[in-house]
């Protein structure tokens, strides 16, 4: 294993535990923080699905600026890969969660919790083994991938 990929699975092991801190965190902020509508903007106002997958993208894509600054540049296809991770993880949240509440009729907290920690494992998981396989060398996917966060937060 490389020194930076080593790197990369270690930044990935800590970001799953910093990220899953940091949306148990944010789940709470919005009205600790006397429901601050620039809060609002990054952590969830309601508690809906859709608001709930705030708590994984937003400390994702910090947590992955940060890995940027220290060494994201030294790794090729870094941010690219972060983002795919992301995404998958986004979709999983959503799918699985309706899928299990048509299925039961209902939803348990205590799965959705759960769910919301299985996403944030594949997105790091999947961004990880990305790295890995070094597809994602170009140039251009870099860019597309700042212009799909840009979408995706528009």
């Amino acid at each position: 294993m490389s020194v930076k990929v080593e790197k990369s699975f270690w930044s990935s092991l800590i970001g799953f535990f910093t990220v899953s801190l940091m949306g148990i965190v944010g789940h709470f902020l919005y009205s600790l923080s006397g429901n601050n509508q620039f809060v609002g903007l990054f952590m969830p106002v309601n508690e809906s699905v859709w608001e709930h997958l705030k708590l994984l993208f937003f400390p994702f894509m910090l947590y992955t600026l940060i890995e940027l600054a220290v060494y994201g540049g030294k790794i090729t296809g870094f941010l690219f890969s972060r983002v795919t991770g992301v995404i998958i993880g986004l979709i999983f949240i959503p799918t699985a969660y309706f899928i299990y509440t048509a299925v039961i009729g209902k939803n348990f907290a205590p799965l959705d919790i759960l769910l919301y920690f299985i996403g944030v494992f594949i997105a790091f998981n999947t961004s990880y083994k990305r790295i890995l396989q070094g597809h994602d060398k170009n140039i251009w996917r870099t860019v597309s991938a700042i212009i799909l966060l840009l979408f995706i937060y528009s």
